[in-house]
Protein backbone atom coordinates (compact mmCIF):
# COMPACT_ATOMS: atom_id res chain seq x y z
CA UNK A 1 0.00 0.00 0.00
CA UNK A 2 2.90 2.36 0.75
CA UNK A 3 4.43 1.44 -2.42
CA UNK A 4 1.65 2.46 -4.40
CA UNK A 5 1.19 5.32 -2.82
CA UNK A 6 4.46 6.66 -3.82
CA UNK A 7 4.02 5.43 -7.23
CA UNK A 8 1.06 7.82 -7.33
CA UNK A 9 2.53 10.69 -6.16
CA UNK A 10 5.82 10.36 -8.74
CA UNK A 11 2.89 10.01 -10.97
CA UNK A 12 1.20 12.74 -10.34
CA UNK A 13 4.48 14.94 -9.74
CA UNK A 14 5.73 13.85 -13.43
CA UNK A 15 2.73 14.79 -14.66
CA UNK A 16 2.82 17.87 -13.28
CA UNK A 17 6.64 18.47 -14.93
CA UNK A 18 5.18 17.51 -18.10
CA UNK A 19 2.23 20.19 -17.89
CA UNK A 20 5.05 22.99 -17.08
CA UNK A 21 6.73 22.35 -20.65
CA UNK A 22 3.77 23.55 -22.25
CA UNK A 23 4.26 27.33 -21.56
CA UNK A 24 7.20 29.42 -20.65
CA UNK A 25 7.00 32.01 -17.70
CA UNK A 26 3.05 31.22 -16.93
CA UNK A 27 2.03 32.89 -20.16
CA UNK A 28 -0.93 30.94 -21.44
CA UNK A 29 -0.44 29.75 -25.27
CA UNK A 30 -1.99 31.72 -28.22
CA UNK A 31 -4.72 29.44 -29.95
CA UNK A 32 -3.20 28.94 -33.57
CA UNK A 33 -6.01 31.30 -35.13
CA UNK A 34 -6.07 33.52 -37.99
CA UNK A 35 -5.18 36.22 -36.42
CA UNK A 36 -2.52 35.14 -34.31
CA UNK A 37 -0.74 33.83 -37.70
CA UNK A 38 2.25 35.12 -39.72
CA UNK A 39 2.60 39.15 -39.67
CA UNK A 40 0.59 41.50 -39.89
CA UNK A 41 0.97 43.79 -42.56
CA UNK A 42 1.14 47.73 -41.54
CA UNK A 43 1.80 46.98 -37.80
CA UNK A 44 4.10 47.88 -35.28
CA UNK A 45 5.42 44.80 -33.16
CA UNK A 46 7.42 45.31 -30.14
CA UNK A 47 9.97 42.36 -29.88
CA UNK A 48 10.60 42.23 -26.43
CA UNK A 49 8.53 41.57 -23.54
CA UNK A 50 10.57 43.52 -21.02
CA UNK A 51 9.37 46.33 -23.18
CA UNK A 52 5.72 45.45 -22.80
CA UNK A 53 5.13 45.08 -19.08
CA UNK A 54 6.70 46.25 -16.07
CA UNK A 55 6.38 46.39 -12.55
CA UNK A 56 5.58 48.84 -10.01
CA UNK A 57 7.08 48.26 -6.15
CA UNK A 58 6.20 50.29 -3.05
CA UNK A 59 9.23 49.29 -0.42
CA UNK A 60 7.56 48.56 2.96
CA UNK A 61 8.27 47.13 5.90
CA UNK A 62 6.56 44.04 4.85
CA UNK A 63 8.18 43.74 1.65
CA UNK A 64 8.26 45.18 -1.90
CA UNK A 65 4.51 45.64 -2.98
CA UNK A 66 3.13 45.00 -6.40
CA UNK A 67 0.62 47.67 -7.95
CA UNK A 68 0.35 46.68 -10.95
CA UNK A 69 2.02 46.50 -14.68
CA UNK A 70 2.11 49.44 -17.20
CA UNK A 71 3.98 49.26 -21.06
CA UNK A 72 7.16 50.92 -20.78
CA UNK A 73 6.32 51.88 -24.64
CA UNK A 74 3.40 52.62 -26.61
CA UNK A 75 2.92 52.99 -30.06
CA UNK A 76 0.83 56.39 -30.54
CA UNK A 77 0.42 56.17 -34.15
CA UNK A 78 1.47 54.06 -37.32
CA UNK A 79 1.36 54.49 -41.38
CA UNK A 80 3.08 55.21 -44.60
CA UNK A 81 3.38 57.14 -47.73
CA UNK A 82 4.27 58.01 -50.96
CA UNK A 83 7.47 60.00 -51.43
CA UNK A 84 8.23 62.76 -53.92
CA UNK A 85 10.59 60.06 -55.84
CA UNK A 86 8.21 57.12 -55.46
CA UNK A 87 9.62 55.20 -52.72
CA UNK A 88 7.67 54.29 -49.85
CA UNK A 89 7.66 55.83 -45.84
CA UNK A 90 7.02 53.91 -43.13
CA UNK A 91 6.83 56.04 -40.13
CA UNK A 92 5.90 54.95 -36.21
CA UNK A 93 5.11 57.19 -32.96
CA UNK A 94 6.47 55.82 -30.13
CA UNK A 95 5.43 56.68 -26.36
CA UNK A 96 7.93 56.03 -23.02
CA UNK A 97 5.51 55.75 -20.55
CA UNK A 98 8.07 55.76 -17.82
CA UNK A 99 10.36 57.98 -15.92
CA UNK A 100 13.32 56.75 -16.87
CA UNK A 101 15.23 57.53 -20.12
CA UNK A 102 14.96 53.95 -22.53
CA UNK A 103 16.88 53.54 -25.74
CA UNK A 104 15.28 51.28 -28.49
CA UNK A 105 15.75 50.51 -32.16
CA UNK A 106 13.78 49.76 -34.84
CA UNK A 107 13.62 48.43 -38.35
CA UNK A 108 11.09 47.99 -40.81
CA UNK A 109 10.55 45.18 -43.69
CA UNK A 110 8.47 45.98 -47.08
CA UNK A 111 6.20 43.90 -49.11
CA UNK A 112 4.35 43.86 -52.14
CA UNK A 113 0.56 43.28 -52.96
CA UNK A 114 1.02 39.31 -52.78
CA UNK A 115 2.81 39.95 -49.49
CA UNK A 116 5.91 38.28 -50.50
CA UNK A 117 9.12 40.53 -49.01
CA UNK A 118 10.37 43.45 -52.09
CA UNK A 119 13.91 44.05 -50.08
CA UNK A 120 15.34 42.86 -47.17
CA UNK A 121 14.67 44.63 -43.36
CA UNK A 122 16.41 48.12 -42.89
CA UNK A 123 18.92 48.29 -40.38
CA UNK A 124 18.40 48.52 -36.81
CA UNK A 125 18.07 52.17 -35.99
CA UNK A 126 18.98 53.55 -32.39
CA UNK A 127 16.08 55.32 -31.40
CA UNK A 128 16.57 57.74 -27.94
CA UNK A 129 13.16 58.22 -25.60
CA UNK A 130 13.11 60.63 -23.38
CA UNK A 131 11.25 60.48 -19.59
CA UNK A 132 7.30 60.72 -20.37
CA UNK A 133 8.11 61.34 -24.29
CA UNK A 134 6.91 60.85 -27.84
CA UNK A 135 9.52 60.09 -30.70
CA UNK A 136 8.66 59.31 -34.38
CA UNK A 137 10.31 56.79 -36.19
CA UNK A 138 10.59 57.03 -39.97
CA UNK A 139 12.36 54.76 -42.47
CA UNK A 140 12.45 54.93 -46.53
CA UNK A 141 11.83 51.89 -49.19
CA UNK A 142 15.06 51.73 -51.21
CA UNK A 143 13.24 50.69 -54.08
CA UNK A 144 10.09 52.15 -55.95
CA UNK A 145 9.10 48.83 -56.66
CA UNK A 146 5.43 47.87 -56.01
CA UNK A 147 5.30 47.89 -52.13
CA UNK A 148 2.03 47.57 -50.31
CA UNK A 149 2.68 46.91 -47.04
CA UNK A 150 5.71 47.65 -43.96
CA UNK A 151 6.09 45.97 -41.19
CA UNK A 152 8.12 47.36 -38.01
CA UNK A 153 9.93 45.80 -35.24
CA UNK A 154 10.84 47.20 -32.05
CA UNK A 155 13.75 45.90 -29.53
CA UNK A 156 14.92 47.11 -26.69
CA UNK A 157 18.59 48.52 -27.83
CA UNK A 158 22.13 48.01 -26.00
Amino acid sequence: MLMTKKVLVLLILAMAGLCGCVASEGVPAMPASPEHVGIRMNSVAILDRGLQQWYVYEASPEGPKEYGKIDKISVEGTGSRRTPTNTVEAWTILGNRSDYPLQVEARVQFFDASRAPVEGPTAWQRLMLGPNATVPYRETSTGVQDIAYFYIEIREGG
